[in-house]
C-alpha cells in the first residue's frame, strides 16, 4: 500500500511540474524549401523584419517556433523569392499550436503546461512542415 501511494505521489509531482509540449516538441524545426525552377533566390525575414537567412533553393533551414523570451509569441516567418525571367514572390511560414500542449496538458502537464511551461519556452508551436515555392514566368 505504501508503494503504491508513493507511486502516485511521484507521478502527481512529475505530472504538474512538466509540460507535455515541451517534452514532446523542440522550439526549432527543420523546414525545407522548394520550387518548381532552380536556384531561386530567397531571403527569409522574421516577424520584426531582420533577414535571418538568404540563399537559393533547394534547401533546408532551421527556424524557431517562437521568439525569445516571448510569452505566448510565436514566430512567423515571410520568404521572399526571385529569380531573373520570373515574378518575385512572397510566401509565409506560419505558426500553429501543436496537439501536444491541447491534449497532452490535459492528460499531463494540467495548468502549469497550459499557462507557463509551454508558452515561455514555445513548444507549444509548429511551423508549416515544408514550403514549395511556385515561381511564374515574366515572359508570356
Amino acid at each position: 500500500m505504501k508503494k503504491l501511494f508513493l507511486f502516485l505521489i511521484i507521478s502527481i509531482v512529475v505530472g504538474f511540474i512538466t509540460a507535455c509540449a515541451t517534452v514532446m516538441r523542440d522550439n526549432s524545426q527543420a523546414i525545407p524549401i522548394k520550387a518548381n525552377v532552380g536556384k531561386v533566390d530567397i531571403k527569409i525575414i522574421n516577424k520584426v523584419g531582420e533577414v535571418i537567412f538568404e540563399g537559393q533553393t533547394p534547401t533546408t533551414i532551421t527556424l524557431k517556433t517562437a521568439t525569445k523570451g516571448g510569452y505566448f509569441n510565436p514566430e512567423k516567418y515571410t520568404i521572399v523569392a526571385s529569380k531573373d525571367g520570373f515574378q518575385t514572390q512572397n510566401s509565409v511560414i506560419d505558426w500553429h499550436v501543436s496537439g501536444w500542449y491541447w491534449a497532452g496538458n490535459f492528460v499531463i502537464g494540467g495548468l502549469i503546461g497550459y499557462l507557463i511551461i509551454d508558452p515561455l519556452t514555445g513548444d507549444m508551436y509548429y511551423l508549416d512542415e515544408e514550403v514549395n515555392l511556385n515561381m511564374t514566368s515574366t515572359q508570356k
